[in-house]
C-alpha cells in the first residue's frame, strides 16, 4: 500500500469550501518548502501564504509533515496522469517476447517525452522543480522520498531498465542495466534543475514553449540515439561471439 498524507476534514466541519482551501495550502506549502526547505518553512509562514490561519493546517493535515506529504502526493497525481499511458503501453510491448527492437525504442521514447513534457503542462513549473530538487537531494521527510518511488518511479525505472536489457543483451540484474537507464531517462534534468545556467549558456532570457518542446524533442531523439546504439553493439558481440 502506498503512503498517504493523513487527511482530515476535507469539506465538512467548520472550514467551508475545504478543497479549495486545501488545495491553496498545497500550492504554497510547495512554493515554500521550495524557497526554504521543510526544516525552514513553517506552518505559520504557509499558512499566511496560502490565506488561512495556521489551526486550519492542523485541521486539515495534522502536522506539517503532513502538509508535506500532501504537497508530494499533488506532484505525484500530476506526473503519474502524464506518466501512466506510455508506462502501460511500453509494458504491454514488452510483454511480447517477440517485439522488435524499433518497438522496444519507441516505446521507450514515449516515456522520455512524457517525462520532458512534465514541466512544459505543469503549472507552477519553477515552484515544483525547488520543490523536487530538494526532495531528490534527500532534503525532505523519507516519508515524501518512499511515496514518489511506490508511486512513480518504481514501476517507470522497471519497465526503462527492461527494455534497456533486451535492447543491450544485458541481464536485467546487472547494475549496468539500470545506469543506463537512468543515464538516458534523467539527460534532461538538467533543464529542469539548471534553468539558470541554461539560459545564460545559450543567451536566452527565458525557456517559453517554443523551447520547451525543443527540449523536449531533442531528449527524445537523444534516447532514440543511444538505444539504437545498445542494440547494434549487442548485435555486433553475438556476431563476434565475445561475451557481454
Amino acid at each position: 500500500m502506498g503512503r498517504t498524507a493523513k487527511l482530515r476534514h476535507v469539506v465538512d466541519g467548520g472550514y467551508q469550501r475545504g478543497e479549495e482551501t486545501r488545495a491553496r495550502i498545497v500550492v504554497a506549502a510547495i512554493r515554500l518548502f521550495g524557497e526554504k526547505g521543510f526544516e525552514g518553512a513553517s506552518t505559520r509562514d504557509i499558512a499566511a501564504a496560502a490565506g488561512v490561519n495556521a489551526p486550519a493546517l492542523q485541521y486539515y493535515f495534522d502536522n506539517k509533515e503532513g502538509v508535506y506529504l500532501a504537497c508530494v502526493e499533488a506532484i505525484v497525481a500530476r506526473i503519474w496522469e502524464a506518466m501512466e499511458a506510455p508506462v502501460a503501453a511500453a509494458e504491454a510491448v514488452l510483454a511480447d517476447a517477440a517485439a522488435s527492437d524499433q518497438a522496444l525504442i519507441e516505446a521507450f521514447c514515449q516515456i522520455q517525452g512524457a517525462i520532458a513534457s512534465i514541466v512544459q503542462v505543469t503549472p507552477d513549473a519553477n515552484d515544483w522543480r525547488m520543490f523536487m530538487a530538494r526532495e531528490q537531494s534527500g532534503l525532505g521527510p523519507e516519508a515524501g522520498f518512499l511515496l514518489m518511488q511506490e508511486r512513480v518511479q518504481v514501476r517507470t525505472s522497471a519497465v526503462t531498465a527492461a527494455i534497456v536489457s533486451r535492447l543491450s543483451g544485458l541481464p536485467l540484474d546487472d547494475p549496468e542495466t539500470r545506469l543506463r537507464a537512468m543515464a538516458i531517462t534523467g539527460q534532461g534534468m538538467i533543464f529542469r534543475v539548471m534553468p539558470r545556467s541554461v539560459k545564460s549558456s545559450l543567451g536566452w532570457d527565458s525557456i517559453d514553449d517554443a523551447r520547451q518542446a525543443r527540449i523536449r524533442d531533442l531528449t527524445v531523439e537523444h534516447a532514440r540515439d543511444l538505444l539504437r546504439m545498445l542494440a547494434v553493439r549487442r548485435d555486433e558481440h553475438g556476431r563476434a561471439g565475445k561475451p557481454r
